[in-house]
């Protein structure tokens, strides 16, 4: 089954304006809003869509709060959208509707949705690098753009909460197809939807101090290392509070600056992860600040040091 990626995830918010206010500073494009709320889109047209937390057209949530209410999921064919309604339908309702979207829920309860997927071709300047004993990419008398407002690229992952890892893992490999990249040992693990080359569209993590589930943060990727720090210190100048970062990982290689959002979670801007295909062999060690991050460091303003 060819499950591409994540085309748009719906959270629930106790406020919408300020959800929206957070969207537009964290660099998405408003495509519609109205009374109920509205949808935010990166430049291949995957994105958000925000409503009120009391809104009672949306999928029940996992947990009090702003959370996450449906993930939608993009598949590359009608034959996967038809193998995926057989295959849930098997044991829990499936319905597909009039929109073209099939409708079901995992096995943590959690909204998840598929439909054709709507990420669209997009036109983005190539990363140059000048690397010492090599011809430079960057040509001579031309220079990095600074000044650019930063538009995040695409739609990178999603993190839940979950009290049961293998319960979680169990369902989205045996059923939907995916495959683990990597692993914390009984705390986490990473996997990438068989359509897709990323390192992970998707990342369970067990709390361990509460059985909670839900959302954890999402991540939209950024050309590159450069995007991630002025995305990150622009938010910053805007008065949004960062949560982690910024850093790289160690599972998926990515750069990372997270903020704290007004959707139950955080939001991401990630850069520069690992591709990997079926030839992957999954790692697995102990979760803990030595692996969760090769380096990370708090950012300090220009002029404030």
């Amino acid at each position: 089954m060819s499950i591409v990626g994540l085309d748009e995830v719906t959270l629930g918010t106790d406020d919408v304006a300020a959800g929206r206010r957070f969207l537009h500073d964290f660099g998405l494009e408003e495509v519609d809003s109205g009374a109920a709320g509205a949808t935010f889109h990166a430049r291949d047209g995957t994105g958000l869509r925000i409503r009120d937390a009391g809104d009672r057209s949306l999928p029940p949530a996992v947990a009090g709060g702003p959370n996450i209410r449906e993930a939608l999921w993009g598949v590359s064919d009608p034959a996967t959208l038809e193998a995926l309604g057989r295959e849930l339908g098997r044991d829990r309702e499936a319905r597909l509707g009039p929109d073209g979207v099939l409708r079901s829920t995992d096995d943590e309860g959690n909204a998840i949705a598929f439909r054709l997927t709507r990420r669209r071709a997009y036109a983005v300047e190539p990363v140059q690098i000048n690397v010492p004993g090599m011809a430079p990419q960057r040509k001579a008398n031309r220079v990095v753009d600074f000044h650019s407002p930063v538009r995040p690229c695409t739609f990178s992952h999603l993190v839940y909460f979950t009290d049961d890892v293998r319960r979680a893992e169990a369902f989205y490999t045996a059923r939907l197809g995916f495959r683990v990249s990597d692993r914390f040992t009984g705390t986490g693990v990473f996997l990438r939807a068989a359509g897709s080359t990323d390192h992970h569209n998707l990342f369970f993590i067990k709390r361990p101090d509460a059985p909670v589930r839900g959302l954890h943060h999402i991540a939209f990727h950024c050309r590159d290392l450069t995007e991630v720090m002025l995305a990150g210190a622009a938010m910053t100048r805007k008065g949004h509070e960062t949560a982690w970062g910024p850093g790289r990982h160690i599972f998926g290689s990515n750069h990372f600056w997270y903020f704290k959002s007004p959707f139950g979670g955080n939001l991401e801007f990630d850069a520069d992860m690992d591709v990997v295909d079926d030839h992957w062999i999954p790692r697995e060690t102990m979760a803990g600040p030595d692996t969760a991050s090769i380096w990370q460091t708090a950012y300090v303003a220009a002029g404030h040091r």
